[in-house]
């Protein structure tokens, strides 16, 4: 069967935050698979994973600085999105993102 895959980055929003958006659209906690080769350097092992009806996300976490010249640090988060077909692929990013995307969920 055809699997649609979306990679996606977002910054500044907790991870417990995004957790719940994804909760709230049916996820549940998976364990994610284990590591694979990412590039030639090494492997990249997910920080976590979820999966709903059709689909799976994994993603991991890195602190990045705010500002070259300032100490202060934020979370960055890179999720790859994978599900059955595109159009479940569709309908799940669009619904994650209206949470995703605005101040206070």
């Amino acid at each position: 069967m055809p699997r649609a895959v979306r990679e996606m980055t977002l910054r500044a929003v907790p991870i417990w935050v995004l957790r719940q958006y994804l909760e709230q659209l049916g996820a549940v906690d998976s364990k994610p698979p284990p590591p694979g080769p990412t590039d030639p350097d090494g492997v990249v092992t997910p920080d976590g994973a979820m999966s709903g009806d059709g689909w799976t996300v994994l993603w991991r976490t890195e602190q990045r600085p705010m500002h070259p010249r300032l100490p202060t640090k934020m979370d960055e988060h890179y999720f790859v999105f994978t599900a059955e077909t595109e159009e479940v692929l569709e309908t799940l990013i669009d619904r994650f993102m209206l949470k995703a995307q605005r101040g206070g969920g």
